[in-house]
Parts: C-alpha cells; structure tokens; sequence
C-alpha cells in the first residue's frame, strides 16, 4: 500500500509538504508507537540480501521528528525496509518526507500495517488500541472499522487480543496457537485462561513446559470451544440468584447489562446464540456466595450456625473444602426436631443455592439409621431401571451376533476377513509402530487434510490401500510383520541394549534359520563405512531462483 494513500471513510492527509529524498540511516529515528512488534529475523536477512542486490524499491515514509534535531526523521511506515537496509549495511534510504500530526502518523502506521500479509494478529490489535487511547472520541470501533475497510466485530475481537495473559501472547507469537485459539481464550477472565492454556496443551505439566517445546502442538479449535462452554460457561437461567438485581453484588451490578454476559456483547460473542451465558464465574460464584450469606443471616441472628451443604457427590470433593459436606455424607431430615440430632444446613450450589433444610450427621441415630444417604425418587428409579435393560440388551446382541458369525467362518480366511483383520491388527499397533511399518514397506508418509483442518499422515488410510492391493500371501507375511514390529522398538535411555533372545523377532529368525549374529555384524560393518566417508554421498545442487522478492 502507499503510505500517502489512506482507507475510505479517513481524512486524507494534504500531500503539500511531501517530498522524497535519500536520507542517511542514522538520521532516522524508530517510531515508539508502531504497532508492529514482531519481526520475523529469517524474512528480514532474506529482504536484505534482495537489497544488496536491487536497493529498496519502494521509499519509507517518516516525518520530521518532533523535538529534534534539524535534518533528523521519525519513521512512520516501511520499518522493515528500515531495518533490512541496516542489516545490508546501506548508509542511506529513499524516503518520503510528510509533515504529520501524532494522530494522523499513527493512523497510517495502524493502516499501513493491516495490509501487510504478514503483520501479526496482536501488533494489529495494539494498532488499533493506540488509536483509541489517543483520541477516544474521534477513534472507535467502528470509526477505526470504517477506515480499514473491516467489520466492528472484526475490530472488536483484535481488541480482546490485548486481553491475553502473558503466558498466552507468547505462545500466540511463537505459532503454538492459532488467532481462533486465541481469541477463544482472550474472552475469558485470567484464571480461566490459564486454565484453557493448558487444556489446549494436556500433555504438558504447565505453560512454562507448552513454551519451551517448539513443537507443541494445540488440540482443536472445537475441542477448545467444547471445554468452554462446559467448563467455563454459565446458563443464569439456571442461577439461583435473581441476575436483575443489583443490589445483590453491588459492585458487579446486573448482569442484564454485564459486558461478559454473551446477549449484552455481540461484538465479542457474535457466534453464541444463547444469551443469557455469563463467562465469569469468579463473578458467578461471588453473586451466588452473596445469595447463600443473605440467607443465613437470619438463623444467624437466632444463635444457629448452618452447615454448609454441596448438591455434588462426596467422591468429587477430593479432599477439598473441609468446611462443607457433600452428598451422600449426610442424611436429610423432614424438619427441625425430627431427631435431637438434626442441625440446619444450607445447599452453597446448584439451582437450588440458598436453600435452608435440616441434616442428621448422627451414624447409629435411631430415627435415620434405616435411611440411605442416597435417595433416588421414583422417577429416577424408573429410569435407571431403563437404563439398565438398554445396557443388558445391547451386551447380549452384541455377544450373539458374535457366536453368529462365529458358525458361519469358513475353514480358511475369505479375502474381506484377511483384509479386515490385517487392518484391524494394524490399528493396534499405535502411532509408532505405523510409522517403523510405513518405512519397512517403504509407503509414503503423504500428508492429508483432517478434519479439524490441519495437516497429518493418515497411518490407516495409507494401509488399507496397502492392503487391498496385497496378493493373499502377502497378507498373511504381513499379520507376521505386524506381529514383530514393536520389538523395533530400541530404547533412547540405553542405546546398547542387546535384542532380547526371547523376543518374537529373535525366535522367528531362528525358525528360519537366520543368522541375528551376522545381520548385525554386516549393519555395523556398513555404518561404521558410512560414517567414515561421511562426503561418500553426492550432494545435491543448490536451485537458484533469479525472481525477485517483493518487498515490504
């Protein structure tokens, strides 16, 4: 883009002062509010070189500094070209010279950068942040929107990128997440996000683990959305507390009109239909909280301390809260009194929040001795009478459509049953047994699209075209190579460690007579040779290609 040339809806600046010049390197300055702050050290050695050879193509943009010297610029647009040409040791670059307020050189850089294919998502987002804080009443959403030719939801979501913990903007800058990730992550509170960052990395202890492996890989964007919106989101419609009232947590308000209520933010939860889902529940818990001491206060008052009761089950508690029994440690009574060991509780969760009733702790009481701690009504009796014929039957279908078949094998394999069973087999071998097999065949480990859009080797479907393409001898050598494959397995931890004399590999060589001694004696012979002439291998020639890079 042109740095003279600004996006519709803006104000252009007047081209009277503008001129262009070469100007010495060190009479430039960097510009403190670029929104861009990540630079990419590969692609700038590579623009410098395209430099060295053809000199910068398109002139800079600066202007005079402000409170400088004479004859001294601060760069507004082209600090890529900037800082290539310094690395190409040029001691000057073209430029045009512009007289610019702070807001209209700022605009440009914001503007400047969003064309850029390869600004990062977050530099955009402290773009459009620096405008705002500029000038709040000229610089909005939408006016901002408007002058990059992008939605207000667009606008708004590069915004909540700000939003993220520190942990999360490295790994969103180190490519470990995408922008969707990112975004989904920056709509929750900090603590949440923490807790999303490693959900969308399970397999590390903590962030400092996702940050140091370069080749972390994030679960999907659909996983992480199912996580959300089952552990993170909130229905109030289902809240014990009244979300109109805002006397309840003053300082929260109502939540009709909470910006992290989805209904009261459709620039920040545009694809949620639902929208009556709080994605706070710090805030949540603190208004239910409000609720529980509200009703407590008046037995309170009476000289009764209430036990504070759960709805969740005793086995989920974890060793957690000490302070609060959970279902199935209690017996509930019909009212005060029914025993002379009944104490007043009240239920801290749930829909029912707030509930006052009577508990008996009492084991040997001679009133609730007789009473299960679990009381299922008769409804859910009914159901899980249901429930349990449904399972019965469908164990049993399945173990007589087995015996079924069973009386109809033949005495030797049909070709759909060897492939079947070949392909079965080779499922569970597991990931790395694919890949020693892939190469023991020498099938090509071709990436394909999946479903949750990225790229990966599908093992199964590369061996079900193997397979179908195998003679019926060929399938039966295969099972036995599918059979000796895990003992290809050779320890990082000890290297040196001999093949087991029981292994299935050892004792199928022998069956056929091979000799492990001298197959290991004829590898080591050819590698030690290799490694010896490590040049032995021709080399392959260098491409050259005579394009030029575009610059930027």
């Amino acid at each position: 883009m042109n740095a003279t040339m600004v996006a519709s809806g803006t104000k252009v600046v007047p081209p009277v002062f503008s001129s262009i010049q070469d100007i010495p390197l060190g009479k430039i300055r960097e510009s403190k509010t670029n929104p861009r702050r990540f630079f990419d050290e590969a692609k700038l050695a590579e623009l410098a070189d395209n430099i060295r050879q053809h000199g910068v193509l398109q002139p800079i943009l600066v202007r005079p500094l402000p409170e400088g010297g004479a004859g001294t610029y601060e760069l507004v647009a082209g600090a890529r070209r900037y800082r290539a040409s310094k690395l190409a040791k040029c001691e000057s670059i073209p430029a045009t010279v512009r007289d610019l307020t702070d807001a209209q050189a700022l605009e440009l850089q914001v503007i400047e950068n969003v064309q850029r294919v390869d600004v990062h998502p977050l530099d955009e987002a402290q773009g459009y942040a620096a405008l705002i804080e500029l000038q709040p009443d000229t610089y909005t959403v939408e006016s901002i929107a408007s002058r990059v030719g992008r939605s207000p939801t667009y606008v708004n979501g590069r915004l909540r990128l700000i939003q993220l913990i520190p942990e999360a903007k490295q790994a969103f800058y180190e490519d470990k997440l995408t922008v969707a990730h990112a975004f989904e992550i920056a709509r929750l509170q900090p603590n949440d996000q923490r807790r999303a960052l490693q959900e969308c990395f399970p397999q590390y202890r903590n962030a400092a683990a996702i940050l140091k492996d370069k080749k972390a890989e994030a679960t999907t964007v659909r996983e992480l959305r199912a996580w959300i919106e089952r552990e993170i989101h909130l229905d109030l419609t289902n809240a014990p507390f009244d979300p109109q009232d805002e006397t309840l947590l003053p300082n929260a308000g109502a939540c009709a009109r909470c910006p992290k209520r989805t209904g009261s933010n459709p620039l920040l939860f545009p694809e949620v239909r639902q929208k009556s889902i709080c994605t706070d529940r710090e805030c949540y818990r603190a208004k239910v909280e409000a609720l529980v001491h509200i009703q407590v206060k008046p037995l309170e008052e009476k000289g009764e301390k209430p036990l504070r009761v759960s709805q969740a089950p005793a086995w989920q508690a974890n060793g957690h809260a000490k302070d609060v029994l959970f279902e199935g440690q209690y017996r509930k009574a019909k009212g005060k009194g029914e025993c002379p060991n009944t104490k007043a509780a009240v239920l801290i969760d749930g829909k029912g929040a707030g509930s006052i009733f009577y508990l008996c702790l009492t084991e040997k009481c001679d009133v609730h001795n007789r009473v299960t701690r679990y009381q299922p009504t008769p409804q859910e009796q009914v159901h899980r009478k249901k429930e349990a014929l449904a399972e019965r039957v469908e164990k049993q279908s399945r173990v007589r459509i087995l015996e079924a078949i069973r009386k109809k094998l033949p005495d030797s394999f049909s070709r759909p049953d060897l492939e079947m069973v070949a392909l079965d087999y080779f499922r569970r071998l597991g990931h790395d047994n694919h890949r020693r097999l892939c190469k023991v065949y020498a099938w090509e480990e071709k990436k394909s699209k999946t479903s949750w859009g990225t790229q990966a080797v599908d093992y199964e479907k590369i061996a079900a075209a193997a397979i179908e393409a195998m003679t019926a001898a060929d399938l039966h050598r295969f099972l036995v190579v599918c059979a000796l494959a895990s003992d290809l397995y050779c320890p990082g931890y000890n290297p040196k460690q001999s093949l087991a004399k029981d292994s299935n590999l050892v004792r199928t060589a022998v069956r056929y007579r091979l000799s492990t001694a001298r197959i290991a004696s004829a590898a080591r012979a050819e590698l030690s040779k290799t490694k010896a002439n490590p040049n032995s291998t021709p080399q392959k020639g260098k491409t050259t290609n005579s394009k030029k890079p575009k610059q930027r």
